[in-house]
């Protein structure tokens, strides 16, 4: 089974020398097995192939590319087998692990061959220089600068295409990537893009956590409120009479929930209290983890009246015989913040 600890790509860092001349480098990449991405991309790494001066440098992108891509296969194929939330969030995690453990081992290695960055500037100047003497110091540089982007790629494919697990809030984007954790900007001649593909893509996949939650952020009098609230749902026979205070607590802690509650009233009665609570411009609660939308809240949090998950109920027109009840639950959370 695949390990997902990225340990092929940990053993090709050492850049170890397998060919003499860069014909011969030339002719065993033209027999490697590429391995191709499964699905549609979301991210593509386009490389400008002058910078990649030698045999060696052209033969080991393609065997990083393919273990890239080989990892990608692997999550992707595992993950749409088994779509637990604990899996993808292991599978993450260990990716995320990897990719950072080393990327920062391929920066360490920049830091200590081209501290100043000449070696770099050069090789991407427009005439650069490369004698003899230079040149295997240069090549591993460029390898460095090429192996970070990789793994960026890696990591930006999986966050992305699993968003959901982390939260958008806590998403990278490519420069980001790069700032937080090596303190320098994305390299122009390895360009990390969106694929023309993404937003298309991106539609197959988009999920939020089935544990989300909101977050009711009033710690003086959040169980005194959070009782008044669940006493007028049920005062208006709203939710059942048995839905005792800490069931409803749990959905109100912004914390990982698995509490669901039938809601008993009309649809809009619950669309017009959610919209009261989390408006966009003065919430009174919020969503967990951040970035989740309130409308997935509701239908991972509560049941219809036979049961089933909520459906969206974002476009639910008000009403206005039932104003003063909406009004009415609302204000139970509102005047105590």
């Amino acid at each position: 089974m695949y390990n997902f600890d990225l340990k092929k790509v940990h053993d090709l860092i050492s850049f170890k020398d397998i060919c003499t001349t860069d014909s011969e480098y030339l002719k065993e990449a033209s027999h490697l097995p590429h391995i191709e991405l499964e699905t549609d991309a979301l991210y593509v790494l386009a490389s400008k192939m002058s910078v990649l001066f030698t045999g060696k440098l052209r033969y080991y992108r393609y065997v990083i590319e393919s273990e890239i891509n080989r990892h990608i296969n692997a999550a992707t194929k595992l993950l749409e087998s088994d779509c637990s939330e604990e899996l993808t969030k292991f599978i993450l995690k260990k990716t995320r692990e990897s990719v950072l453990t080393l990327a920062n081992e391929a920066n360490r290695q920049l830091d200590f061959l081209d501290n100043s960055g000449l070696a770099w500037k050069n090789i991407t100047s427009g005439s650069p220089v490369v004698s003899d003497f230079s040149k295997s110091a240069i090549e591993l540089v460029v390898y460095m600068h090429y192996i970070i982007a990789e793994l960026a790629r890696c990591w930006l494919e999986l966050q992305d295409r699993y968003a959901y697990v982390i939260g958008t809030a806590g998403c990278y984007d490519v420069s980001l990537f790069y700032t937080a954790n090596f303190n320098k900007f994305p390299d122009k001649e390895f360009d990390i893009k969106r694929s023309e593909k993404y937003n298309e893509e991106s539609r197959n996949f988009k999920k939020c956590r089935t544990d989300c939650s909101f977050l009711y952020d009033n710690e003086e009098y959040f169980a005194i409120a959070i009782q008044e609230f669940t006493n007028k749902l049920k005062q208006h026979k709203l939710i059942n009479d048995t839905v005792d205070i800490k069931t409803m607590e749990s959905l109100f802690r912004g914390r990982s929930c698995r509490t669901t509650i039938q809601w008993l009233g009309d649809n809009p009665v619950l669309t017009w209290i959610i919209k009261g609570l989390c408006s966009d411009t003065d919430p009174t609660i919020t969503t967990w983890p951040e970035g989740t939308s309130k409308w997935d809240v509701v239908s991972n949090r509560f049941l219809d009246k036979n049961g089933k998950p909520m459906p969206n109920i974002r476009t639910e027109k008000e009403r206005k015989t039932k104003t003063s009840i909406v009004n009415e639950v609302v204000k139970a959370l509102v005047d105590y913040k």
